[in-house]
């Protein structure tokens, strides 16, 4: 086992001090990262390091993480360093022995100044653990990094520094907030995405068992309409951040959110229809009671869905994935989370292309759902992406959101009403429940395209 022959450290720079005392060899390095080489089938991640002066490596990882090592020239290393992704790594590694155990101390140099990095070696038959060099450096040991990836020279190099914070703490700050408020909490933006992610889903699930609780308890209306937008929310959330989670899993998760999202959308409108149902002067009282027979049922039907063992199950699979530290690339959740909203904004902006040759139904559907996805993001991140671009992005896409919204719910009601009175044991008027703006929202979506085309979307 790899921990038992080697212990990795962050150390302080007073290590300095207690290196000016030992015998050592030094080599001083810089390496650096370029886009991943397509190797077949797969897909590798590659560096260059040279070795001062003057010697030049070309280093291929394949997904094993194992290294195939080139010499190459001078010229091939500066041509490869002027297309580097993220910064160089330059620093010194003293190698030392003491009670012939090995140590190995890396000083990073440059942007990465003040990081230092010891590996001890187990000398032969003995643990890392039985050292006495080991033992007099504990005061200069600041953490244990075996398993840390922040400091692997992948994600140094990738990432703009390494971020330290506690995540127990974090889940505290989550449990701190009575649920009724959590929609107002925001993810730290200084933190790794995966970690980022994690931090949502938390909240998320907290904010599932809060409302599902209170819709059984009363059945009202908003607390069905906040459980189905947060239903709704952790499907997107999966589904954006898909490679953060077990892939077994992670689909089955979304397909039963989304799944539950539809089962309670009939109840959602219709507690809607029963609300306009009170206030309309021409609604007879057979369809007012016909509506509350059918909300009855679905009450019903809804409230087994929620108590139901498959329910709890979701919670628990997610609450595993929430807790789950596999190793994951440290990659900043502010560069995750604008690249993702940028890759949605160019998929959107493809759609508004197509919309030129006309607006079918299958495209209006595709475009709510880019457009629903985004809004989804863009609440969970909106204080990262910057307050004034997410304000710009919402207008927008709200021009045509809005209308679409409205046209989706006139054709949902009309369905729902048309299967009411089909089902009616007598003849009902579902007439004042009726939208009667189809034409005018037709327009609205066209006016709406037409304008969105000549937009570009910036984040």
């Amino acid at each position: 086992d790899m921990n038992e022959m080697q212990r990795i450290f962050l150390v302080s720079p007073d290590i300095e001090r207690w290196l000016e005392k030992q015998n050592y060899k030094v080599k001083k390095s810089e390496l650096f990262y370029v886009e991943a080489d397509a190797l077949g089938d797969t897909y590798a991640s590659s560096y260059y390091i040279k070795y001062f002066p003057s010697t030049y490596t070309k280093v291929i990882v394949d997904n094993d993480a194992k290294e195939v090592k080139t010499d190459v020239s001078e010229t091939e290393y500066k041509l490869a360093r002027s297309q580097r992704v993220g910064r160089k790594i330059v620093k010194k590694t003293y190698t030392l022995e003491i009670d012939k155990q090995k140590f190995v101390l890396m000083k990073y140099l440059k942007n990465l100044k003040g990081i230092y990095v010891l590996v001890a070696y187990a000398i032969e038959g003995k643990s890392t653990g039985e050292s006495q060099a080991l033992n007099s450096l504990q005061a200069l040991m600041l953490k244990i990094i075996n398993n840390d990836e922040k400091y692997s020279d992948k994600s140094l190099a990738l990432c703009k520094e390494v971020m330290e914070y506690s995540m127990n703490k974090l889940f505290d700050k989550i449990d701190a907030y009575e649920p009724a408020n959590l929609f107002f909490w925001q993810v730290p933006k200084r933190i790794y995405v995966r970690d980022g992610v994690a931090l949502v889903l938390y909240r998320n699930l907290r904010l599932l068992h809060h409302y599902r609780a209170n819709y059984q308890y009363k059945h009202f209306s908003a607390s069905l309409h906040r459980l189905r937008v947060i239903m709704r929310r952790t499907a997107t959330l999966l589904e954006t951040f898909s490679s953060f989670f077990d892939p077994n899993i992670h689909q089955v998760c979304i397909n039963m959110l989304l799944n539950y999202h539809e089962e309670t959308k009939l109840l959602r409108y219709l507690y809607y229809l029963d609300e306009l149902c009170e206030s309309s002067k021409d609604a007879k009282p057979n369809l007012q009671k016909e509506l509350k027979d059918l909300i009855y049922q679905e009450h019903r039907a809804v409230s087994q869905m929620f108590h139901d063992q498959a329910f709890q199950h979701l919670v628990q699979i997610l609450t595993r994935e929430v807790q789950e530290a596999d190793k994951h690339p440290c990659i900043s959740l502010e560069d995750e989370v604008i690249k993702v909203v940028r890759e949605r904004l160019n998929a959107l902006e493809a759609l508004l292309k197509q919309s030129k040759d006309g607006q079918s139904e299958d495209l209006l559907e595709a475009l709510y759902t880019a457009i629903d996805s985004l809004q989804t993001l863009i609440e969970d991140f909106f204080h990262i992406i910057g307050e004034k671009n997410t304000k710009i992005i919402v207008e927008e896409l709200n021009i045509l959101l809005k209308p679409l919204r409205e046209y989706r719910n006139c054709k949902e009601r009309e369905e729902i009403l048309e299967a009411m009175k089909k089902q009616a044991n007598e003849e009902i008027d579902i007439s004042p429940l009726l939208c009667g703006q189809m034409k005018e929202l037709e327009e609205k979506i066209s006016r709406a395209l037409k304008l969105l085309r000549t937009s570009r979307f910036y984040v």
